[in-house]
């Protein structure tokens, strides 16, 4: 690590400690354990550290290198001091929450007093005492020593110059960025190349040949999966099965035969892992034409090769089709069965120099920015632009990188910066772009940096869930901004990281992945930071290290799984080194019993991981999940058991009052949660099993004021499930669905619920029993408490009795609503006003037997007030005798059921237009009403 990114990490750490001590809440508690004095002085002396380290990048970032690399280990130590510091408060919070969350039970529940004062009784944590005090005082004096130290070596160092850069920087003017979306024009075409492949696929369709196997050849980043993402969508209407597997450097002809396998929805053998079985279920489901891709190959046994393609040479069907990106001519050998591989260079120079302006440019001929240039410094940056463009080798991936930084900042002086890095000199040979990548991570914010770099704890050709990562970023603390949702600035990291290229959509799905060129960055900017254990050789572990995964399947075969001890001695060499400063640590996949023992007592040491995810415990789970509720910094949490009887989640969890994120997604057999759930305050998602019921059994969830998801929530007459449980937890978003309705009696009641200020909630379901007992005036005035935010976009109500609330009526509010369903609501007779809702796309009435007309025939003032509906369906409407479509333009699906005293239906667009269209069960209705 240089000197310039040791002292923006450790301002990075300073200002995030400086906003904590800062907080209104942490100084109250600081207040509380008499410390003010000590937060007092130590606020300034990390402001003191601020001011000198920020110094530094403000330098470099103005052309002023500072090159003493003896102050790396007092800046060094600064972040470890600031560390220490954050790991003190994050102790003291999680202390004062346990002491608020007892009294906050006792006071709920008074019979519980004694037993708590009982169970509890000496596990309190006292007040601060001397030792701590005196600790605090020596981080002070230690970081005005360092600051000392650091000034006095920048005095040496063209001081002057730096704090003019400081200054400098402080008034530049922000960055700004145009919106770069995805255009066809910005993608690689290999023309000739991908004429070649389609005229093999051709020729393949019209030949007896069984299999046709075509591996595509060329260095990392040059558009090897771009070029057969191409031909696979070019191709689509020849094939009627289609595979897309990533395969990389772990070739398990097992693993790869399951994956064609899980690709098959009628599939029933895709669970087992018998390679036998696996090959009869290709011969059985794999009966029509098919084209699989593997992508990024690197197996060189020939054997295992045949042994995977051995079902796929056997079917019925002739003229299938495999495509196989490989950067190694000797993969290409063994796999291909055609006269010479398909080879992709880089691109051609004049070509390649037109791509990376569009890169750059966008339009390639820059008008906008042209008008703000003159000639001269026009032909100034085409020139520096030409320059770069020879060291990116006419690689794609490069191209679009260093495009992207060039785009952010049309300057002269910049671009220069860019061209007379001293990454380019690490250039090893002449297909080398890793310095190209590298030198555009160095460009990055640091905060920007610091995300992507996490990247490094998962293997190549990961897919990456943005939600996931984002979830993981903010518990590790690598999220901040006081004015923004930590969700919504962490999804405009990623989005910007997708912009910059560092992370690419997986093909058509929800998944992201990170090109293995720009992995190989992560792992070298990493190094010092994260740790990946797999089956790789395995890199030295240094001390500095705070982020640890396991990843087994490379080691360890699900059908016999044998002791491996060179994989159990990566594990020892990490206990004797890093556990005491772990914050995430990640063990994937099935290990022996052995390895199971050596990680408990990884884990059992390792005091201040914030990130744990065990993605299986074959062995010695009740030990881990012992060993888990010692983590009192743990803020996320991922568990996951395949046991074949029910197992309950430990009630020792409800203790981890830090924790945001508890994922239990795959804890098999899971039917209730721990009792005091409601006691991880800070909890922000419970992710569950299924659609979420599980959520509804949460006693006393409004304490849980941080929840971002709800799917699910059961009125009852027990205390901790009233429906006023719901006012306090405003931030859910996504759906709700609140059951048992008929247990409100009070409009009162339904309005503490303040369904109308969760502005983030896009579904409500609300039900009511279909035997309820409450009048439907009761209902009535219940449903006039449950207003929903008019930003909501689809509602469902069922088994309602009372008439229309007046929010749906005379009071209309949801004016974007995008789907409405009622159903069984047996005294709705007037339905809402359907010009007021333009973004309406599908309507259900079901069960409305009071219902007597459905009219949506109006006027529009013009086309931004028409309506986008597209589904209607209506069912069992006994009284509804007309319907008017009149306004309905959109309109391409419609079902009328049971509908008995239905007699006319105008409005209907031409049959054209109307692609789905039933009607059954309307003895009244016409026949001349129903088209054809």
């Amino acid at each position: 690590m240089d000197i310039v990114l040791a002292s923006t990490a450790a301002t990075w750490l300073i200002n995030k400690l400086l906003d904590r001590l800062s907080d209104y809440a942490i100084k109250k508690l600081l207040g509380s354990e008499g410390l003010e004095a000590e937060a007092s002085s130590l606020s300034y002396a990390l402001q003191r550290a601020r001011l000198v380290l920020g110094a530094v990048p403000a330098g470099a970032a103005a052309g002023t290198k500072i090159g003493n690399d003896q102050l790396l280990p007092q800046i060094d130590r600064v972040q470890r001091l600031a560390t220490d510091l954050a790991r003190h408060l994050d102790e003291l919070e999680y202390y004062d929450v346990k002491k608020k969350v007892k009294k906050n039970q006792k006071s709920s529940n008074p019979l519980s007093k004694m037993n708590l004062s009982l169970t509890e009784s000496g596990q309190s944590k006292p007040k601060y005492n001397r030792t701590d005090i005196k600790q605090i005082r020596d981080t002070v004096e230690h970081l005005h020593s360092i600051c000392n130290d650091v000034h006095n070596a920048l005095l040496l160092d063209k001081l002057d110059s730096i704090k003019k850069a400081a200054q400098d920087a402080s008034s530049d003017k922000r960055e700004t960025v145009e919106n770069f979306t995805k255009n066809p024009r910005y993608e690689v075409i290999p023309g000739e190349e991908m004429k070649d492949i389609l005229k093999l696929i051709n020729s393949a369709a019209s030949s007896d040949q069984e299999l046709l196997v075509v591996p595509i050849v060329g260095a990392g980043g040059v558009g090897k999966t771009t070029l057969a993402q191409l031909v696979y969508e070019e191709v689509k209407a020849q094939f009627d099965m289609m595979f897309w597997i990533y395969v990389s450097a772990n070739f398990d002809e097992v693993k790869l035969t399951q994956e064609i396998l899980e690709q098959i929805p009628e599939c029933e053998l895709k669970n087992t892992k018998n390679l036998t079985v696996l090959q009869r279920g290709i011969n059985k489901y794999l009966t029509k034409r098919f084209i699989l891709v593997l992508d990024d190959m690197w197996e060189e046994s020939e054997g295992r090769w045949d042994k995977l393609l051995a079902p796929l040479r056997s079917t019925q069907v002739k003229g299938n089709i495999i495509l196989v990106t490989t950067r190694k001519l000797s993969v290409a050998r063994i796999t291909s069965n055609i006269e010479a591989p398909i080879i992709l260079d880089g691109m051609k120079e004049n070509v390649f120099f037109s791509f990376f302006k569009r890169c750059i440019f966008g339009d390639g001929d820059y008008q906008d920015q042209r008008k703000l240039m003159s000639k001269g410094d026009q032909r100034k940056l085409l020139n520096i632009a030409k320059t770069i463009a020879t060291r990116l080798k006419g690689n794609p991936l490069a191209a679009k990188s260093v495009g992207t930084l060039l785009r952010r900042n049309i300057d002269e002086v910049y671009w220069r910066r860019i061209l007379d890095s001293d990454e380019w000199r690490l250039q090893e040979s002449i297909d080398d772009i890793i310095p190209a990548l590298k030198l555009s991570y160095n460009q990055l914010p640091y905060r920007l940096q610091l995300l992507f770099s996490y990247c490094a704890m998962f293997p190549k050709g990961y897919n990456f869930d943005k939600g996931q990562l984002i979830r993981t970023w903010i518990a590790l603390g690598f999220v901040m901004n006081e004015r923004k949702k930590l969700e919504d600035e962490g999804s405009d990291c990623f989005e910007d990281l997708v912009d910059r290229s560092f992370f690419q959509r997986y093909g058509e799905s929800q998944y992201y992945t990170v090109h293995d060129l720009m992995h190989d960055v992560a792992q070298e900017v990493s190094i010092n930071k994260c740790l990946i254990i797999d089956g790789s050789d395995f890199r030295t572990v240094r001390s500095s290290i705070c982020h640890l995964s396991i990843w087994t399947e490379p080691v360890y075969n699900e059908q016999s799984i044998e002791r491996n001890d060179d994989f159990e001695e990566k594990l020892d060499a990490v206990q004797d080194n890093v556990l005491g400063s772990l914050e995430s640590l990640i063990l994937a996949g099935v290990y022996d019993e052995n390895y199971s023992a050596k990680f408990v007592k990884t884990l059992e040491r390792a005091r201040y991981v914030r990130v744990l995810q065990l993605t299986a415990m074959p062995f010695n789970s009740d030990i881990l999940l012992s060993s888990i509720k010692r983590l009192i910094h743990l803020r996320y949490l991922e568990l996951r058991c395949t046991s074949d009887k029910p197992k309950s989640l430990p009630e020792a969890i409800c203790k981890l009052y830090h924790l945001q994120v508890l994922d239990v997604q795959y804890w098999s057999g899971i039917n209730d949660l721990p009792k005091d759930m409601s006691n991880l305050v800070n909890l922000r998602y419970l992710l569950v099993p299924g659609s979420g019921s599980l959520h509804s059994k949460i006693s006393r969830v409004g304490e849980l004021k941080f929840i971002q998801e709800l799917k699910e929530f059961q009125v009852q007459e027990a205390n901790g499930f009233e429906i006023s449980q719901l006012g306090n937890i405003n931030e859910i978003r996504g759906s709700l669905s609140i059951l048992g309705l008929e247990t409100v009696t009070k409009k009162g009641d339904a309005t503490r619920a303040r369904i109308k200020d969760k502005k983030h909630l896009r579904t409500l379901l609300l039900t009511w029993g279909s035997a309820s007992g409450s009048t439907t005036s009761v209902q009535k005035e219940v449903m006039e408490g449950l207003k929903p935010h008019e930003n909501l976009s689809h509602l469902l109500v069922f088994n309602y009795a009372g008439a229309t609330p007046s929010w749906l009526g005379d009071n209309f509010s949801l004016k974007n609503l995008e789907s409405l369903h009622l159903q069984d609501c047996a005294a709705v007779r007037i339905l809402p006003p359907f010009e007021k809702m333009p973004f309406l796309k599908k309507l259900s009435l079901v069960g409305l037997p009071c219902l007597k007309n459905l009219r949506i025939d109006f006027n529009s003032a013009g086309e931004e007030d028409e309506l986008e509906l597209t589904e209607i369906e209506i069912s069992k409407c006994s009284a509804l005798t007309s319907i008017r479509l009149h306004s309905c333009k959109e309109l391409t699906k419609l079902s009328i059921n049971d509908c008995e005293a239905l007699a006319s239906l105008e409005g209907l667009p031409s049959s054209e237009q109307l692609k789905q269209y039933v009607v059954h069960g309307c003895p009244k209705l016409p026949s001349g009403s129903i088209p054809n």
